[in-house]
C-alpha cells in the first residue's frame, strides 16, 4: 500500500528517521511518496506499538529506502517529554532546557511519612510563601508543627535512578496557600537532616534561622530512598524544602 502525503504533513506529525536525520532549509512544500509495509518496532525483544498524543496507533514508513518513526510514540517508550516548537519547527525529546532538572522530589509520591506525637504535617506548596529577604518561592514542601518538640520525618523512593539532588531550606515569613494562611511565622532552633535507606546521613543543616535560605547539593548517585527529618525546638514552627531538583 502506498500513500502520498506532503512534507509539511511529516513535519506537522514531528516524523524523524531511525537512521539519519535530513535537514530541509527550504519552507516550501511538495509531494512524496511513502511506503507502509506493516513495519514493527522491537525494543529489547518486544514489540512496541507507537501512538499519538491522543492514544491512536501510528505506523513507521518508508520513504527514499528511509525508515521513519514517529517521535512521540518512540520518546514514550523511553520516558521523554515530547515539546513541539512550531515557530520554530523544533521537536524537543525530554528536556527543552540542557540545565533543567530531570524531575523534582515533591512530584514524587512519598512513601511514608511520620508525624511524631504531636500535632504536625506536611503539604506541598499550591500557592507562594516568601522568606525574610522577600524571595518568594513557588514550589516544594512545607513542614509544619504547633509543639514545643517535634520531629516529622518523609520517604521518598529515588531508585538510583539520580545522581544529584539541590534544594533551599527556607524559613518562611510569610505562607499563602492553598491550605494555609500564615504570616510572620515564628522562627526556632530548626535542624534539617536528610538520610540514605541506610540510615547513613547525606546533609545536615544545623541551626537555621531567619536569615535563610540554605543551599544544598546532595549526591544521590546510587541512592534509593531518602528520608529527610525535621527538628524544631518551639512552637507553632514553620520550615519549608524548596526548588527540590533531581539530576540524572
Amino acid at each position: 500500500m502506498k500513500t502520498k502525503f506532503t512534507k509539511i504533513t511529516a513535519i506537522i506529525l514531528a516524523l524523524v528517521t531511525v537512521f539519519a536525520l535530513t535537514a530541509y532549509a527550504a519552507s516550501n512544500s511538495k509531494n512524496i511518496e511513502i511506503f507502509y509495509r506493516n513495519i514493527k518496532i522491537m525494543i529489547d525483544g518486544a514489540e512496541y506499538i507507537a501512538k499519538d498524543v491522543n492514544g491512536n496507533v501510528v505506523e513507521p514508513f518508508i520513504y527514499n529506502g528511509t525508515t521513519y518513526l514517529p517521535v512521540r510514540g518512540i520518546a514514550n517508550a523511553f520516558g521523554k517529554d515530547v515539546i513541539w516548537d512550531g515557530a520554530n519547527a523544533t521537536v524537543y525529546l525530554g528536556k527543552k532546557d540542557r540545565n533543567a532538572p530531570d524531575n523534582r522530589l515533591d512530584k514524587i509520591q512519598y512513601s511514608d511519612y511520620r508525624e511524631g506525637d504531636y500535632d504536625s504535617w506536611m503539604e506541598r506548596i499550591n500557592g507562594t510563601i516568601t522568606d525574610y529577604n522577600g524571595n518568594t518561592y513557588t514550589n516544594g514542601m512545607i513542614f509544619y508543627s504547633d509543639s514545643s518538640s517535634y520531629n516529622i520525618a518523609v520517604d521518598y523512593p529515588l531508585n538510583g535512578q539520580y545522581s544529584s539532588l539541590r534544594g533551599n531550606i527556607v524559613l518562611p515569613e510569610s505562607i499563602n496557600t492553598t491550605t494555609t494562611k500564615k504570616t510572620k511565622c515564628r522562627t526556632s532552633e530548626t535542624e534539617v537532616r536528610i538520610f540514605d535507606e541506610n540510615g547513613d546521613t547525606l546533609y545536615e543543616a544545623t541551626g537555621i534561622t531567619a536569615s535563610m535560605p540554605f543551599n544544598f547539593d546532595i549526591n544521590v548517585k546510587g541512592v534509593n530512598q531518602i528520608t529527610i527529618k525535621i527538628y524544631a525546638e518551639e512552637r507553632s514552627s514553620y520550615i519549608a524544602l524548596t526548588d527540590l531538583a533531581l539530576y540524572e
